[in-house]
């Protein structure tokens, strides 16, 4: 019983010495806010701070282009620049060609109708399926359609 009236005592205590502090704060100075306006008191026009001048035409096209320049890094973390990927339609298939230093890496067939195909080009060059894609490549019937 005497451990909760010491606890309940030292509680009071330290909530005093809290609350005494706070009311020992030093007063804001009242030189450094001024007093609210009158509600009927008409508003002071103020100041705007100089604008910069527009910028020229020239200046413009050139921030443009700036922001517009592709923000490729020049070479990747091992130094070597990044690939090339050349685009071109073939009979309604897009067709995608990956090359660094002129060897071919990869190629990604994008069908108009159908799956992608990726096929990687193994050290000697020559090119191979994705192995993700796995090893056989399933045949697609048409057995029905409509609106043709």
């Amino acid at each position: 019983m005497a451990r909760k009236s010491t606890q309940a005592l030292l509680l009071i205590g330290v909530l005093l010495a809290g609350s005494a502090g706070a009311q020992s704060a030093p007063p804001m100075p009242s030189g450094s806010i001024p007093p609210p306006p009158d509600l009927d008191q008409p508003v002071q026009p103020q100041a705007l701070p100089p604008q910069p001048p527009p910028p020229t035409p020239a200046q413009a096209a050139s921030a443009l282009r700036a922001s517009l320049a592709p923000t490729l890094p020049p070479h990747d973390a091992m130094g070597q620049p990044p690939p090339t990927v050349s685009v071109r339609k073939v009979q309604g298939d897009v067709v995608e060609e990956y090359r660094a230093g002129g060897n071919l890496l990869m190629i990604r067939i994008i069908p108009r109708h159908g799956p992608v195909q990726t096929f990687y080009a193994n050290a000697q060059g020559r090119l191979q399926r994705n192995e993700h894609e796995g090893p056989v490549q399933p045949v697609f019937y048409t057995i029905y359609q409509w609106g043709h």
